[in-house]
């Protein structure tokens, strides 16, 4: 009698692909495997794969490489294009897709006696192909959702047509999956609000990083005197950095002249925001890996989070409560739930240049007098999003 049990978990993207959410998928799974969990495959689109290939972890099947094992789990990836930025379709006619098809079901028939596909994020087509593969093989399906609005585009007619479809098909995968997680409360009530009143469960997740961080760029040298305000990570509309900055340029020319703000990263908008930088008194740093971003982080003084309603809950903020920066940000992207207004550093109550130009100038007067502060957000930290308690809250829920 089999008793083994395997995880079908399907990504449109998946690292050394450079976003962010892929990030998370893969450290979910490495502390699922860490923990000797069940069996793992990842099926995956093939944007940036090509770069972890080795002849020595090459699977073939029928003499044909489809691809690769890391770290003990296998990555299969399926041919694919972007119709348009960052939306990823399978090639469904090509043969590999189609012997990748053949593989899983041999798997299936073969060597396990039972499955859980896993989806994430609602809106790619990659959660609404695996659905019918579940649905087809009587496989329990799990869909975790990672997002807290609607997408939202460079314009009001594609943000329409994206709602609509979001309506449409999402509204149904939501109510057919055996069971929904989400990743932070905003994302529970989001899909609790706008798509289905079922139970959500929450799954809080990390990222595992040392506290013993190399510095790349000492910041203290390049700008002597000055304390930093500074915003990491992708540079795109809805990140609201734009806010940021006219806020910035609102200060009082004294306090400009003794805090500086550093923008680390890159994205669709940087060359936008670069223009904003009217005096060259902001420093880009352009794009870093995760590593060298975590040094920088770690030398700030003031995190500012402007972001508007979008997304998941930001890792970038959690990172600034394990570094023990002093936080200022929106209620967005999950904020609300681990920022309480002047008890763990500074919560908005919007995304306007006006309001973040004004908690800036707050943190700045209370920037000495945060250490009962510093000791909530650890506390916080250590007690919520701990891996060690969140992948077996995963296992339970899944199993």
């Amino acid at each position: 009698m089999k008793d083994k049990i395997s995880i079908i978990q399907f990504m449109p993207y998946f690292p050394p692909h450079k976003w962010w959410v892929e990030t998370v998928w893969e450290e979910i799974w490495k502390y699922w495997i860490k923990n000797k969990l069940w069996n793992l495959i990842n099926i995956v689109t093939e944007f940036d794969q090509r770069k972890f290939i080795k002849n020595d972890n090459i699977i073939f099947y029928k003499w044909e490489e489809i691809w690769y094992y890391n770290d003990w789990y296998e990555i299969l990836v399926v041919p694919s294009i972007e119709i348009i930025n960052n939306f990823p379709v399978y090639k469904i006619w090509s043969k590999k897709y189609k012997l990748i098809i053949e593989y899983l079901l041999w798997k299936i028939s073969t060597e396990y006696n039972s499955f859980r596909v896993i989806t994430h994020t609602r809106f790619f087509l990659t959660s609404l192909i695996w659905w019918l593969f579940a649905f087809n093989n009587n496989i329990k399906w799990v869909h975790i959702e990672h997002w807290s609005d609607y997408v939202k585009l460079s314009s009001k007619i594609k943000s329409y047509i994206s709602f609509v479809y979001d309506k449409i098909i999402w509204n149904w995968i939501f109510q057919k999956a055996d069971i929904v997680l989400a990743i932070s409360n905003a994302c529970k009530e989001f899909i609790n609000r706008d798509f289905t009143n079922r139970n959500i469960n929450i799954f809080y997740r990390w990222i595992d990083f040392s506290n013993n961080i190399i510095e790349t760029e000492i910041l203290s040298k390049k700008f002597r005197w000055k304390k930093i305000i500074w915003y990491i990570w992708r540079l795109y509309k809805w990140k609201n950095v734009e806010s940021l900055i006219n806020a910035y340029y609102l200060l009082d020319d004294n306090i400009k002249n003794n805090y500086q703000l550093v923008i680390v990263w890159d994205w669709e908008d940087f060359k936008r925001l670069k223009k904003m930088n009217i005096d060259n008194s902001i420093y880009f740093t352009w794009w870093k890996s995760f590593w060298e971003a975590l040094s920088y982080q770690k030398q700030f003084d003031i995190h500012v989070h402007p972001s508007s309603p979008w997304g998941w809950l930001a890792t970038t903020i959690l990172q600034a409560m394990n570094l023990w920066c002093m936080i200022v940000a929106t209620p967005n992207e999950g904020a609300r739930e681990v920022i309480i207004d002047n008890k763990n550093w500074f919560l908005l109550k919007n995304d306007s240049i006006e309001e973040i130009n004004r908690w800036i100038n707050r943190a700045i007067l209370n920037l000495g007098s945060s250490e009962n502060f510093k000791k909530e957000n650890k506390k916080n930290i250590e007690e919520k999003f701990s891996w060690k308690n969140n992948i077996f809250t995963l296992y339970n829920l899944i199993k």
